[in-house]
């Protein structure tokens, strides 16, 4: 463990000194077989009620400060308006440095939560990460494998549960989280990358394991497989595909043929009609909105699609391109009481990402209308309101952390809102018969 310890020290400060791209380096290519090395893979959870989809809403957003600041500073800014914005660091000095940058912006720091946890990359879409609620409406986190021989990215999840103490399921599915939509319904959507060993994933998994994967970690009923564009550096389907809500996809479109690299003028038409043709999980037909993939020019992959949603706001790739203006009105009139909020995009995307890659949703807490059937004062659903559920209360009382929705729900039992000695002794009362 020592030396696991110095390598991944070194490493750090290695991958510091170079703002890594999101698709695989020409050194990484040569460490393929790193990939997934101490990883912790788990059973899958006992229940999975949900796992959010891309348009719900949330707690706030992590990003990871390692690259890309001028970017990052306006994300997190406009995040730290209203909600929290997570900012990953990877010690004391990226901590004070960040700060003062955030700070001289004019961020609303007191929305700002510093994580000092060290990472390779900026791409916490592919490597941060997924949510499922649990049964008592507590979240939980889902680790895939990143398909880059990045080990502190890859750890970071794990770190993050631990941090927060709470439940963590990891997978041995090598993934990454930017091949991934989900839609809310029980359907996700996942380019054919997936398949490919020579882009660090799994050469050999099968169509069948990929689905139980995502059944038996994400509740997942149906994996949507489409192809993937050329030459985009990663293969993603977060670079020309987005779910915007449990019925409506915006699927990427090139002018001409030769807009786009390779065939993949060819491959958007026919992703748009793969989708137009599918259901979602409660058996509604999708509606595909076409939307204007820029010409790929100069070995870039341009994309107005890698957008990001947080809450009522959605952060969106432009270009100083005379098509940005009519695009931004595009959003503005498929997503109707949403602010559209344009970023300048010209330095990340050459290193084959833009906003959606950055940013890894933290799901709000599930509101306690979620929790019908459980009882004010069974705080551990054992059908029984005893000692036991006295000290449960007592722990919350005392602990400052994350409660469930429905934990929460139980112990107030005198439903003010707050979970305080007050609720013990009133609990001690009902239980003693008093």
């Amino acid at each position: 463990m020592k030396y696991l310890i110095i390598l991944l020290f070194f490493v750090s400060i290695i991958f510091g000194q170079n703002s890594l791209p999101r698709s695989l380096t020409p050194e990484e290519k040569t460490r393929l077989h790193e990939i997934g090395i101490n990883r912790t893979i788990t059973i899958p959870p006992d229940s999975v009620v949900y796992a959010p989809a891309e348009f719900d809403s949330i707690a706030g957003m992590i990003f990871a400060w390692e690259s890309y600041y001028d970017l990052l500073t306006d994300l997190i800014k406009e995040v730290a308006e209203e909600d929290t914005a997570w900012v990953v660091v990877d010690n004391v000095s990226d901590e004070a440095s960040a700060t003062s940058t955030l700070s001289g912006a004019g961020v609303n720091m007191s929305h700002v939560v510093f994580q000092q946890i060290p990472t390779n990359s900026v791409w916490a879409r592919d490597y941060g990460p997924w949510w499922i609620y649990q049964p008592d409406g507590s979240r939980a986190i889902l680790d895939l494998t990143y398909n880059r021989p990045r080990p502190l990215d890859d750890s970071y999840p794990e770190e993050l549960a631990s941090l927060w103490n709470i439940d963590y399921y990891g997978l041995g599915l090598v993934q990454a989280g930017g091949n991934m939509l989900l839609d809310g319904t029980g359907n996700v959507f996942i380019s054919n990358i997936i398949f490919d060993g020579s882009q660090g994933f799994d050469p050999n998994l099968t169509v069948v394991q990929l689905e139980e994967y995502l059944l038996d970690y994400y509740g997942v009923e149906k994996v949507i497989i489409t192809d993937h564009l050329d030459y985009d550096g990663t293969g993603h389907i977060d670079m020309f595909v987005k779910v915007i809500n449990d019925t409506t996809v915006i699927v990427g479109e090139y002018e001409t043929p030769s807009a786009g690299a390779g065939d993949s003028y060819n491959i958007c038409n026919n992703v748009a009609d793969q989708i137009a043709n599918e259901t979602n999980g409660n058996g509604q037909p999708y509606n595909v909105v076409r939307m204007l993939m820029p010409p790929h020019s100069g070995g870039v992959t341009y994309t107005y699609i890698n957008s990001l949603i947080a809450n009522k706001k959605v952060f969106v790739p432009v270009y100083g391109f005379t098509t940005d203006v009519e695009v931004l009105a595009q959003y503005e009139q498929i997503m109707p009481g949403y602010e559209i909020i344009g970023y300048d995009c010209n330095q990340i995307i050459t290193a084959n990402g833009a906003i959606h890659c950055i940013g890894m949703k933290v799901p709000a807490m599930l509101p306690q209308s979620f929790c019908e059937g459980w009882v004010l004062g069974d705080v551990n659903a054992d059908n029984l309101i005893d000692i036991y559920d006295v000290l449960s209360v007592v722990d919350i009382a005392l602990v400052s952390g994350e409660v469930s929705s429905c934990v929460s729900f139980a112990a107030d039992i005198n439903e003010d809102n707050n979970v305080t000695f007050l609720d013990v002794i009133q609990l001690l009362n009902m239980v003693m018969g008093w």
